[in-house]
């Protein structure tokens, strides 16, 4: 968990069961795990808290501490309070420049891929559309199941 890339996706037409608008995703660079489950959110002023909740759980649970975090400029991620809160962990932050996804490719492509699996498992189960978070947190358990190309050369 040395380097994590971070994005926010929505703002969804309608809202979830819960109420939220939009999620937050967290891909680890290396193994390409990505994290979204209880990252629903109402509104964007929420990713501050939600990145607290998700460094403090995350280092706990694999034993390593985040040294880079990767984001786009789009502000949910460049308040003082963030930057001062990365600085005291001892956390690069990295901005990538606004309205060039392809520099934080890996968060936008799983954002992609993450949308287009809901998308087509709302309309193939005919779900509701307020059901989006709930298929969000499966795709992440689908998608964390599947091998990458790192995963694969791990193995003897």
């Amino acid at each position: 968990m040395n380097i994590i890339y971070s994005d926010v996706c929505g703002p969804f037409e309608v809202s979830s069961l819960g109420g939220n608008k939009y999620f937050v995703s967290f891909v680890d660079e290396f193994s390409k795990k990505l994290w979204t489950y209880d990252y629903p959110l109402k509104a964007k002023s929420e990713v501050f808290d939600t990145f607290k909740v998700f460094k403090i759980l995350e280092e706990k649970q694999s034993g390593k501490s985040l040294k880079i975090i990767r984001t786009d400029d789009g502000g949910e991620f460049t308040s003082k309070e963030f930057e001062n809160f990365c600085r005291d962990n001892g956390i690069l932050h990295e901005i990538i420049a606004l309205y060039t996804p392809q520099h934080n490719g890996v968060a936008e492509r799983r954002n992609r891929t993450i949308m287009n699996m809901v998308r087509s498992m709302i309309k193939g189960t005919n779900l509701p559309p307020s059901f989006w978070a709930e298929v969000v947190e499966t795709v992440t358990y689908i998608l964390n199941r599947c091998p990458t190309q790192n995963s694969v050369s791990l193995v003897p």
